[in-house]
Formats: C-alpha cells, structure tokens, sequence
C-alpha cells in the first residue's frame, strides 16, 4: 500500500513539474521578434502634415537636444530617431514653447505682460509679472492645440464669457492657468495607472497620437511578463525622415522669433534651441523696468518653465517624471 501511495505521489510530482514549467514557457517566452513564424508588420503611411508638437517630439535632436544616459527613467524619454535619451521637463517646455510660438505667429493668439502680486513660491518667488494670453482667431489643429481649444473654452464658460465680451478683460488667461487646464484635458485619456507626472504625461499625449497616426508603431507584448515591461516602440524612420524640411522650416520660425523677440543673450543663442537655461535667469524675475520692455521671448519661454515647475511641485511623486 505504501508503495502505490509513493508511486502515486510521484507521478502527480512529476505531473505538476511539467505542467509548471508549460506554464512559465508560456509566460515568459513568445515568438522572437523577426523570426520566420513572425507576422511581417507593414507600418501605415501616415498623411497630411507635421503639427508644431509633433515636429518638436519626431525631431527631438533640433529642438530638445540629450541629456545625460545616466538620468532615470523617471526623468529621461527617448528621442525616437537617433534613440538617444532626452530631458523630460525639457521636451515638456519646447513641446509648449513651439506651439504657442506657431499660433502667435499665426495672429491666432496674442501675448501680453501685466503685473501681479509675487507668489513667493519657487521657482521665482520674487517675480511680480505673469504673461497672458487671449484667443485671437480659431486654432489650428493638433494633439496640444485641441487640449488649449478646450482649455479656453473651459475657463470663458467658466468667466460667463459670451459674444457681447469681444473686447473684455476677461478674454486674457494666465499662462499658468491655460497650462494648468491642459494637463487635465490630457489627462482625461489617459488612465491613472499610466500616470507619469507633469513632464511625462504631456510627452506621452504627443507619443500616443504619433501611435495613431502611424509615424510610431507599438510592438505586440505577446506574454504576460512583457506586459509587466514598458512597452517598447517601432520607429517609422522612412515617414519621419520625409518631414524633415517641415522640421527645418519650424526650427528657422522658432529661431526667427527669438531673434525678433528675445534679449540679447536669446538672440547670440537663437540658431541653438537645445540650449535650456532654467528657460530664464534671475534677472527676469526680478524685472524693474518697464514691463513692455520685457523681452517677450524669454518671458514666455520662463513663463512655461515657471507653470510646469509649480504644477509638477503640487504632486507627491517627487522628483519623477
């Protein structure tokens, strides 16, 4: 009898052992990406033109420039031509900075500086002017443009703004609240658990409709450990690359305006938009002379900085993305 119960007991091990170990195979092994058996993926071609945002994302290298390999995770994003790791925060500005430059030149919106009580929160407490923008015209369409459409139309439902306002004050919107209705319409599509931060979350928006659009292509996560993994995505180099006078044409935009707009350390830099600085310096914020004489360039680029950095402040994750 207690041979048959060892015999049993064995066989039921051994059964167990070879059903675990189908079980593992299946977790964590799929087929190798472009073995034969593979599905040939063909990427779409993607139509129409680059918007703003998503020139600056495509063509990170012009436009952000890289940052150190040695950055976290939590910090870094990838610049999808060359793969070399880029800042966060600042692809997060320049996605920010390149729109709203793109519909200013446009006639589309229009700029102004005005006083304010200092804040006296960092990251320039003493600062005691803040930039407005209002709505001039309808907005052009793309991933950001949609989400600061909403913003206005929130915050002027909000305000009672209605026709009979054409030429009211309550057309012009802090920067910072226009920045601050942005982030939360993206948010709206995007799930709590794929929350990243301030920084993250706004080049993510950009990454997910470049994935729409077909200039980007998620591979398939075929087994249930390369779902626990970040996903990992196929660059469509051809369409890219075939952009790239749009992205030369918006670089010498940008480059225009900072030389039309910018102080005079702006302008001997204006060819070099990877050059992040704080987006400003000290003596921005602590600006005593006349208010019009404010380079608006650098107001507007410190002006982005200053809202990003507070709303990502507001958050408990720290230092991440």
């Amino acid at each position: 009898m207690a041979i048959a119960i060892a015999i049993i007991l064995g066989l039921v091990g051994v059964l167990l052992l070879w059903y675990g170990h189908k079980i593992w195979k299946s977790l964590t092994t799929g087929a190798l990406r472009g073995e034969p058996g593979e599905k040939i993926i063909e990427l779409p071609t993607p139509r129409g033109s680059l918007a703003p945002d998503e020139t600056v994302f495509l063509f990170a290298e012009q436009f952000v420039g890289t940052a150190s390999a040695e950055g976290s995770t939590q910090t870094t994003g990838t610049a999808p031509l060359s793969q070399q790791p880029v800042s966060l925060r600042d692809q997060a500005n320049r996605l920010i900075y390149a729109t709203l430059v793109d519909q200013y030149q446009q006639e589309r919106l229009q700029f102004r500086i005005v006083e304010r009580d200092a804040t006296m929160m960092p990251p320039f407490p003493q600062k005691a002017w803040e930039l407005q923008v209002q709505r001039s015209d309808a907005l052009t369409s793309s991933p950001l443009l949609d989400c600061l459409n909403v913003a206005f139309n929130v915050i002027y439902k909000q305000r009672g703004v209605g026709p009979a306002d054409e030429d009211s004050e309550t057309l012009w919107i802090s920067l910072d609240e226009l920045l601050e209705q942005i982030l939360k319409v993206a948010r709206a599509e995007i799930s709590f658990w794929k929350r990243e931060g301030v920084y993250g979350d706004l080049c993510n928006y950009i990454e997910e409709a470049l994935i729409a659009r077909g200039y980007l292509h998620e591979l398939p996560r075929n087994t249930w450990l390369e779902r626990l993994r970040n996903r990992e995505l196929r660059v469509n180099r051809e369409a890219i690359e075939q952009r790239q006078q749009a992205a030369d044409e918006l670089h010498q935009r940008l480059t225009e305006f900072r030389q039309a707009y910018g102080s005079e350390q702006t302008r001997q830099l204006a060819d070099d938009l990877t050059q992040f600085d704080e987006e400003a310096n000290q003596e921005l914020s602590n600006w005593a002379a006349p208010l019009d004489e404010l380079p608006l360039d650098d107001a507007l680029r410190m002006s982005i900085y200053e809202a990003l950095s507070s709303l990502r402040q507001l958050e408990p994750s720290g230092d991440g993305r």
